[in-house]
């Protein structure tokens, strides 16, 4: 599993914590509660999931094939039919390898959806994904009625690092999916993407305009695959279901964006829309972020709403705990020798300190310093002797005879040894 795999599915569980308290609390509840397999076990399993928005249709698959699951393997006891559960879960979601086919052709994606549910974002964030494949991606500035619009998607053009086609505030958006389509084929590009305004899906003549920017797609680039995708934002609950039929109605869907997964309690309506409509969830976004927009895959979608960590997961968990044991261990050993070195030098330095003040007692003793001056009479004692029979004591007979003596004779055996040791003279 890569960092930015990893980083995304610790993003999604953390998102899907109030779905997960919403339902998976209740669905354990009864797991571990029910003393048999009988009808009452499985009305309280239905209760619990169509309450976690995951709608009525899928609700009955998902009994009705955990029963089969049951009388297949002899099942006796309720704790034992939460992974006959998880399964069918996976199973329901899952999206077939076919649904990107549109990333290995040259396309025309339509974004559509709702005021407020993510379109532009999830265009800049969808263009990145498919520049980092290596495409030439260019984007569609259809959405002309909203104020700022074409500035918000040139942003997000800007950091996906790809091209934009745009138009003057108020124009007719028929006719800037007209320039771009023309322009995607003069500089050969491999995808399309086409922001368009967000509308109601109660507003006949919004819809009757997307009906006509749909025309002229197919008018103009006829060869393209065309791929429609609806973006719903996963807070709305059974209102993004709602509003998936009704856009289906004036447009062929093939495909879900499904935003703001991170933190919305009802992540269920996830499993809804892939039963209800029978149009796949294809891409997944759990942030502002441009990397987070990821592919849907119902594998890791159900393990972080049941809060499941797989085989994968636990390996990588563990060879990063190991390889954090390992920096430890080295900081260790790289800091072992410096402690060392470090009371080394102070031991020298508290020695060289112990030696320059020795040195400096031997050359200035406090009990050679001259005292008792007097003008007749001078006593000095020698510094290198601390018996004071060898002291020598000097007196001026007379004033008029100053009394001159050199002592550097005697004092040259002491000189040798300590070279600091200064020639002394005495007068009187």
């Amino acid at each position: 599993m890569s960092e930015e795999k990893k980083g995304f599915f610790s993003r999604l569980v953390e998102g899907l914590n109030k779905t997960r308290d919403n339902i998976v609390a209740g669905i354990d509840a009864v797991f571990n509660g029910a003393s048999e397999i009988d009808e009452d076990f499985y009305e309280e399993l239905e209760e619990i999931l169509i309450m976690g928005d995951i709608g009525v249709n899928a609700t009955n698959d998902i009994i009705e094939r955990m029963k089969e699951e049951v009388k297949k393997k002899h099942l006796k006891k309720p704790s034992e039919c939460k992974e006959l559960l998880v399964a069918s879960i996976k199973e329901q979601m899952a999206v077939e390898e076919t649904a990107y086919d549109f990333e290995k052709e040259q396309s025309v994606v339509f974004i559509i959806g709702v005021n407020g549910v993510g379109k532009t974002t999830s265009v800049g964030k969808l263009a990145s994904i498919l520049k980092a494949q290596g495409k030439k991606v260019l984007i569609a500035a259809a959405d002309t009625f909203r104020a700022a619009a074409g500035d918000q998607l040139a942003e997000w053009a800007h950091r996906a690092g790809v091209d934009m086609i745009g138009g003057t505030d108020g124009a007719d958006p028929a006719s800037v999916i007209f320039d771009a389509v023309n322009a995607a084929k003069a500089r050969n590009v491999d995808v399309l993407i086409c922001d368009t305004a967000g509308r109601l899906h109660n507003k006949k003549n919004l819809m009757e305009e997307l009906k006509k920017m749909n025309r002229i797609i197919d008018r103009e680039f006829p060869n393209a695959h065309r791929e429609n995708l609806i973006v719903l934002d996963g807070t709305t609950g059974q209102n993004a279901l709602a509003q998936a039929k009704e856009f289906g109605e004036v447009t062929n869907l093939t495909g879900i964006i499904l935003t703001k997964m991170d933190g919305t309690a009802k992540g269920g309506i996830a499993v809804a829309i892939q039963s209800e409509l029978n149009v796949p969830v294809k891409y997944i976004g759990v942030g502002e972020k441009i990397e987070d927009l990821q592919k849907f895959n119902s594998d890791d979608f159900v393990n972080a709403l049941f809060d499941i960590k797989n085989d994968e997961e636990d390996a990588e968990t563990e060879e990063s705990i190991i390889e954090e044991s390992n920096k430890k261990d080295n900081v260790e050993k790289i800091e072992i020798p410096e402690t060392v070195e470090e009371n080394n030098l102070e031991s020298e330095t508290e020695l060289s300190v112990e030696a320059v003040a020795e040195e400096n007692s031997e050359v200035k003793n406090p009990e050679s310093e001259v005292s008792n001056l007097e003008p007749d009479r001078l006593t000095v004692e020698n510094d290198n002797s601390s018996d004071t029979s060898e002291n020598m004591s000097i007196k001026s007979d007379s004033d008029d005879m100053p009394l001159f003596r050199n002592i550097d004779e005697e004092d040259a055996e002491v000189e040798e040894e300590n070279p600091k040791k200064k020639k002394k003279w005495f007068f009187w």
